[in-house]
């Protein structure tokens, strides 16, 4: 039986083409531990890595990042601890569950000092630079700038931003515990203010003028449970909130669709999470509604609730983030059974972001869209694969990267036809950019002038704001998409704030 083992982990191992491309599954890290087999570094990398994600090539970080914050980490998760780590604290004493880190090592010393060398000889001494790209042109064509004042000191933290499509007021939501109203059409006046739990981060109106909140529970990284999917009601002493479900991990999206085709709206929550998360649909049934994890994994950022294969039923596209980065599709057979399949994988320091699902080029075939730039965990460092990209629908299930454009922390996207001419228009915000770059690219909007062929554009003097939230939808309701972009000061963060409220800028559209 061992050796019979040891046979499958060498085929595997050794075989040709890239990890991504292979069919067999990889073997596990029990395997791997027990194989006993005299592997060269890289061989070890290719098994150990690919066990738990996409294997990151050493150049996808700097030398030092990887030997100082990453590979420690790895070796931790797999249980080795060596004599270097006495007198640091170990993952129970920072919160993390169990599970996450090996009780016992699955890799021996000698194999780890393989992995090591291999990926310290192989990567650059300095993070690799942006391919070269044309500068983007100053000034976004047909918007104008514009930084509403607001007289009120507040800090400017801001978690959402929804524009009303009946009537362009604009929703925001606050991380200190308020959803505000705004009169677009009147100097943004404060129509409404409603207590919420801590950062709203998604929402959706329904008829009778009533909504539906998810609240994040706590934005920095934690393992809580603290989130809430509430329906709001307006009554004669204000809006009260009745929980649909309570003790959610850390949420981020929440999407609405009648997945079991029973007339009855069904609901799909992404709890990102922190180390431990999932990826939730909740079924209506005959009492009321039944959870169904579809994805037991942290990082679900995003999902789309689409007909992917044209069956006749909704099927759903997931973003997954941290670790087994992905785009997902769950095909639904009915019955609520989903089957699963990945459509894009990336190694773990890729940092998806956003996502959307539309026809790029015109051809009746909905293209994937993503930004990838999420900077915030081991690797603080500038990444050249940071960026927009368009994934072109090949008719078959099949993505393949058709446009790169390259921007460091991309973290949030819009789509749509913004210029009327008929081509789809892209505009990206980054949460993490190079604040030495010039122009300053943490707005960059894409002008489709022919198919394919994407111009980027900047704002002439980009005000000194940092970005978080962005949005699309008619704030004048005059007929064409204006652009919302919501702001987070850090500074604000953990002391009062001295500053009147600037929570978010417009790019006005004046093509109407």
């Amino acid at each position: 039986m061992q050796r019979g083992l040891v046979g499958l982990v060498l085929l595997w191992l050794c075989g040709c083409g890239q990890i991504s491309e292979r069919k067999q599954p990889p073997p596990s890290l029990q395997q791997l531990a027990s194989s006993d087999l005299d592997l060269s570094g890289e061989q070890l990398a290719n098994g150990y890595c690919a066990a738990c994600h996409v294997k990151p090539e050493p150049e996808v970080l700097d030398r030092a990042t990887w030997e100082g914050k990453v590979l420690p980490d790895m070796r931790k998760r797999m249980g080795l601890f060596l004599p270097e780590d006495f007198g640091t604290s170990l993952p129970e004493d920072e919160g993390v569950p169990e599970g996450i880190y090996s009780k016992v090592p699955l890799i021996t010393r000698e194999n780890w000092q393989k992995i090591l060398a291999y990926y310290l000889e192989e990567a650059p001494e300095k993070p690799i630079p942006q391919q070269k790209m044309p500068l983007p042109k100053s000034g976004i064509p047909g918007f104008k700038l514009e930084i509403p004042r607001f007289p009120m000191v507040r800090a400017s933290l801001t978690t959402m931003l929804k524009v009303e499509p009946e009537t362009g007021h604009l929703w925001l939501g606050h991380r200190f515990r308020s959803l505000f109203v705004l009169d677009s059409k009147n100097g943004f006046k404060e129509l409404d203010s409603i207590p919420t739990p801590v950062a709203p981060v998604e929402m959706k109106w329904k008829e009778d003028g009533s909504f539906t909140l998810l609240s994040m529970g706590l934005m920095d990284p934690a393992n809580d449970s603290l989130g809430v999917l509430a329906d709001y009601t307006r009554r004669e002493t204000g809006w009260t909130g009745s929980p649909l479900q309570e003790k959610l991990l850390r949420p981020v999206h929440v999407e609405f669709a009648d997945w079991n085709g029973d007339g009855t709206e069904d609901y799909l929550i992404s709890h990102f999470g922190n180390h431990l998360g999932k990826l939730s649909l909740y079924l209506s049934d005959s009492s009321g509604f039944r959870e169904l994890i579809l994805k037991k994994d942290p990082g679900a950022r995003r999902t789309i609730a689409v007909d992917f294969d044209g069956d006749g039923d909704l099927d759903i596209l997931a973003l997954m983030t941290q670790a087994k980065e992905a785009v997902l599709l769950f095909e639904n057979l009915g019955g609520g059974k989903f089957r699963e399949e990945r459509l894009l994988a990336f190694h773990p320091a890729f940092g998806s972001s956003d996502f959307r699902y539309e026809d790029m080029t015109g051809d009746g075939l909905p293209d994937l869209i993503l930004v990838n730039g999420d900077n915030a965990d081991l690797s603080q460092v500038l990444k050249p694969y940071h960026g927009v990209r368009i994934f072109e629908n090949q008719g078959s299930g099949d993505f393949e990267e058709s446009w790169f454009y390259p921007m460091h922390g991309a973290s949030g996207l819009e789509v749509g036809d913004f210029d009327q001419d008929g081509m789809v228009d892209l505009v990206a915000i980054s949460f993490f950019p190079d604040k030495a770059q010039k122009p300053k690219r943490d707005l960059l909007y894409f002008r489709q002038a022919s198919k394919g062929r994407f111009e980027a554009h900047v704002l002439p003097q980009a005000p000194d704001l940092h970005w978080l939230s962005i949005a699309k939808g008619d704030l004048d309701l005059d007929g064409d998409l204006d652009i919302v972009v919501g702001t987070f000061a850090f500074d604000e963060l953990y002391q009062p704030p001295v500053s009147t409220w600037a929570p978010f800028v417009i790019l006005r559209n004046g093509l109407k």
